[in-house]
């Protein structure tokens, strides 16, 4: 199991996340993924993401979770605006 974490911005304004961004999350994830569980950590203009996945190594969790983050950001409507840092 490895632990990575992700964090979100929206620097145009100081609102929370959208609310169910874990089930944005869950809903552009794909079983190869491996992820077993996603931890949301909102805050005003940001959100810490906390994946728990199966990975071979650290190198390869983090890439899965940037390119989930990365996927829900440009495919989420509700993220219009949000970056990945």
């Amino acid at each position: 199991m490895r632990i990575p974490v992700v964090t979100i911005t929206d620097d145009r304004r100081a609102a929370p996340p959208p609310p169910g961004l874990s089930d944005i999350l869950w809903a552009l994830a794909s079983p190869r993924d491996g992820i077993e569980h996603i931890h949301v950590a909102p805050a005003p203009g940001r959100a810490l993401i906390t994946y728990f996945l199966r990975a071979a190594d650290d190198h390869t969790a983090l890439g899965t979770a940037r390119l989930v983050t990365d996927r829900a950001i440009s495919h989420s409507p509700a993220l219009r605006g949000w970056r990945r840092l």
